[in-house]
């Protein structure tokens, strides 16, 4: 099959026949993969109840123990020991949310500092404009009253001269 001769519609539909063919191959991976997933899950979990945490934890030991190949005790026969294990690493977890507390607080009173202080140059910049733009207009106004003036005295000489030159 010589590509370079097939017209634009034919191409178009080879083109949205192989884009068919890639969304089904694309389905049929993504089936696959679900249906190993579940395999895989209910080998290695089945012999559990989920909804036991002390079995979770007795499950995780074993997962751990197969992978090291070393004698450890299982966490879960002392849920004591489990029970303090949990409380120290609530407290490490506090200790570290109270720093980034204390940090995200500081970065928080930084940025209303800066935005207060850019609120006050912001005031002060407008307070200035206000200066000028009344500077300006007293300026418009004295010359306004200047024109007026020298129209006056032109009138008053143009008077002046049309008498004398009427004389």
């Amino acid at each position: 099959m010589n590509l370079e001769k097939l017209s634009k519609p034919e191409l178009l539909t080879l083109f949205s026949i192989l884009e068919g063919e890639l969304e089904a191959r694309d389905l049929v991976i993504e089936a696959l993969k679900a249906q190993h997933r579940d395999t895989f899950i209910e080998e290695r979990y089945g012999k559990y109840n989920i909804s036991d945490p002390l079995m979770a934890l007795q499950r995780d030991f074993e997962t751990l123990k197969e992978k090291n190949d070393s004698e450890k005790q299982p966490v879960c026969t002392n849920p004591l020991s489990v029970l303090k294990a949990v409380m120290k690493q609530c407290k490490n977890m506090q200790e570290r949310m109270l720093s980034q507390l204390a940090a995200a607080e500081s970065r928080h009173r930084k940025v209303i500092l800066d935005l207060e202080e850019e609120r006050q140059r912001h005031a002060q910049d407008t307070a200035e404009g206000d200066d000028v733009t009344y500077m300006l207009e007293k300026e418009r106004e004295r010359l306004t009253q200047q024109l007026e003036f020298e129209k006056s005295q032109v009138k008053k000489f143009e008077k002046e001269q049309k008498k004398l030159s009427s004389q």
